[in-house]
């Protein structure tokens, strides 16, 4: 078998569940008593655990089966997850990380993980620095297996029934223990084929753990099942011996209740189990029979832990499809224009129909398309718990609106940045404890991570409750690097000193550290988000925080635009960006510092002559009474862009200019009209006089 075919999926999902891990040992630290989070911690693990072990990454295998003993360990309440614990589960994280991506790049690199094993080996054995608040001594570590006798199993009063009354018909109870052969990939598949098994000879009355447990694979190499038959121990025990994989199988007779009555009296510490009537015993018997497992991940189990079914689809499919909408939008609008042109009655009214059809397919496509913010946000918890440890700063990050939804490319090109703006909080903002103190702050530090939907755009803010940042102080820094002269400095407005933070080289701190110092995080972050046609700006209060307001466009494909045009040129406007359209005249137009301006409702809105900006040569004859204006913002700022002439709104496909074009500030794109003809479409951030 090639296991090549596999390596996307492998990748993909080792990845999802090692952000889970982070995410749990995360939790964990918060509640470390919790049941729910150790199991999830520990399903994330042995599913790691067994997809390496197939695609024969024995490195990662080991390292995830001996987490798992530490994390099996956690669950029974042995060991307590305190600090040195998770700390080390954190390192095997971060090891384990490392070798998935140098399975995804092919590397040779060698990670030694032995020392890690080492400790985990040593936590398992109760050696490593134990916890004071640890429920059992570490010698109940190699007790563990005794727990699991039959002696610590509870029958309700039906089932000690359902026993009575088949011995008094000639059946036997027995138990039978099973021992699977260490290293086993697929324990549940083994699991299922021995409960099989012993259904064809008898009738299972309860397992040890439970069924649900045995398809979640969680459980060590061993476990146990009460067996109503009329066949003899040996039968069974030959029956079961013949499954693959069984290393052993000890078949005693049960004495149930004795070892009921014992039980009440003397309660001890018993594994985690469900009790299962015979009805809902065979309806599990019944649909296991229908649907066997076949891998690590059990549907049944999935539909569980999810709310809905997904299929994983390569981005580049998605792409295709969404390109074949966008052809479909292009020749309906061309359509629309060869039945208006020609007043062709029946070719209109099916082109409203196709329309409805056409629309409802392209939000189809999009919503495919689109994916949460939290796939970005669920990865800086832990960045943040690291970084402030580093710096000796307590810091509370806080997210909301992780539901929000963005465009997949947008999703993959925004972690980057923001991971520049948390460092950049976390560093320059948030002050050590102590002064925090000082200023009457509470020491712990907070960090907002915020995502919202605002018109057709998507904000993301960073916010801190930190030191701010001074004006000035920023200033004298751009002055002193050579960025800006001092007569520049001496003309700019508080705000618009702040903004010198996005200048290529800027840092107002003296040393380089591994954190910070270089002078390149909030430039890169201000290209990239612009690169994505999305735009950043900063606000600040001396002692009172910062805020990063990112704004991102829905979707970079197909967009609502208003289509214009200057002399013989066509342009489009994207109308997310557009606030209104007016009407002026010349007269309206005042200078003020060399800007043409309008008054609008009270606010002085700046003009661009959009023909001067393109250099559009001026061939066509102007109506000097009547001027059109489209209103548009540009963040929290306005703008007045002066065209020729209104042509309509428009549903527009986004097209690159390709690599001869690229870079070229003012052109967001291109698009395919009705007629056939390209228009070009404005990046209305970039406009300038």
């Amino acid at each position: 078998m090639d296991i090549n075919q596999y390596m996307g999926m492998f990748l993909e999902e080792s990845r999802e569940h090692l952000q889970t891990l982070n995410n749990c040992l995360l939790d964990l630290e918060n509640d470390p008593g919790s049941l729910t989070v150790l199991d999830e911690i520990f399903r994330s693990a042995h599913t790691i655990k067994g997809m390496s072990a197939t695609m024969g990454f024995t490195t990662i295998a080991e390292l995830t089966h001996e987490m798992e003993n530490v994390l099996d360990l956690l669950r029974k309440g042995t060991l307590h997850a305190d600090d040195d614990i998770t700390d080390i589960l954190f390192k095997c994280i971060d090891t384990l990380e490392q070798l998935v991506e140098n399975v995804a790049s092919n590397s040779d690199a060698t990670i030694e993980i032995k020392p890690l094993i080492t400790k985990l080996t040593a936590i398992a054995r109760g050696e490593f620095s134990p916890a004071p608040a640890e429920k059992l001594p570490p010698a109940a570590v190699q007790q563990e297996a005794p727990a699991r006798s039959v002696e610590a199993v509870n029958l309700d009063e039906t089932e000690l029934t359902v026993v009575k009354a088949a011995r008094k018909q000639g059946l036997e109870c027995y138990e039978v223990h099973v021992t699977l052969r260490t290293g086993c990939l697929l324990k549940s598949a083994r699991a299922y084929m021995v409960m099989n098994v012993l259904e064809e000879i008898g009738e299972v009355i309860k397992s040890i753990p439970a069924v649900e447990e045995l398809e979640r694979e969680n459980f060590d190499y061993t476990f146990q099942a009460l067996v109503l038959t009329a066949a003899d121990a040996e039968k069974l025990e030959y029956a079961v011996s013949s499954i693959s994989e069984v290393e052993e199988v000890v078949v005693v007779s049960s004495d149930l209740q004795d070892t009921a009555k014992e039980t009440v009296e003397t309660p001890a510490v018993q594994p985690k189990s469900v009790t299962l009537s015979n009805m809902d015993k065979k309806a599990a018997v019944a649909e296991k029979s229908e649907k066997p497992p076949a891998n690590d991940h059990n549907p049944a189990v999935d539909k569980k832990l999810k709310s809905g079914q997904s299929v994983r689809v390569d981005i580049d499919k998605l792409d295709s499809l969404l390109n074949l909408v966008g052809e479909l939008v292009i020749n309906k609008t061309r359509l629309e224009q060869i039945g208006l042109t020609h007043r062709l009655t029946e070719l209109v009214e099916t082109i409203e129909q196709m329309d409805r059809v056409t629309t409802d397919l392209q939000a189809v496509v999009m919503k495919v398309r689109m994916v949460p913010v939290g796939q970005v946000f669920n990865r800086f918890p832990r960045m943040v718990r690291d970084l402030s440890r580093e710096l000796n700063k307590e810091v509370n990050l806080i997210i909301q609106g992780e539901e929000t939804e963005l465009d997949r490319t947008v999703i993959d090109e925004i972690g980057d940045p923001l991971v520049h703006l948390l460092r950049n909080s976390i560093d320059h903002g948030i002050e050590h404890p102590a002064e925090r103190q000082a200023k009457g702050k509470n020491p712990v530090g907070e960090i907002r991570l915020i995502a919202r939907h605002e018109g057709n755009n998507v904000i993301i803010m960073v916010e801190d409750d930190g030191k701010g940042m001074n004006a000035d102080v920023i200033k004298q820094k751009a002055v002193d690097k050579g960025l800006i002269t001092q007569a520049e400095a001496d003309r700019l407005e508080p705000a618009e000193a702040i903004r010198l933070v996005f200048l290529p080289g800027f840092s107002t701190v003296e040393t380089v550290t591994d954190v910070s110092g270089r002078g390149v995080g909030t430039d890169a972050v201000k290209t990239k988000i612009e690169s994505l046609g999305g735009m950043v700006d900063v606000e600040t209060k001396i002692n009172g925080g910062s805020k990063f307001k990112i704004r991102l466009p829905l979707t970079l494909a197909i967009i609502q635009a208003l289509l214009v045009k200057v002399c013989e040129e066509i342009y489009a406007i994207p109308l997310g960006s557009i606030d209104s359209t007016i009407n002026i005249t010349p007269r309206d137009i005042k200078t003020i510092q060399n800007q043409e301006v309008i008054l609008l409702r009270g606010q002085i809105i700046p003009i661009v002559r959009l023909g001067n900006v393109l250099n559009v040569p001026d061939t066509c004859i102007h109506n000097q009474d009547e001027l059109f204006v489209v209103i548009v913002h540009m963040g929290e700022n306005r703008a007045g862009i002066i065209v020729d002439t209104l042509i309509g709104q428009q549903e527009i496909v986004i097209k690159s200019m390709g690599k001869l074009l690229a870079g070229i500030k003012v052109i967001a794109g291109a698009t395919i009209l009705g007629n056939g003809e390209v228009a070009l479409i404005l990046d209305v951030s970039a406009l300038k006089q």
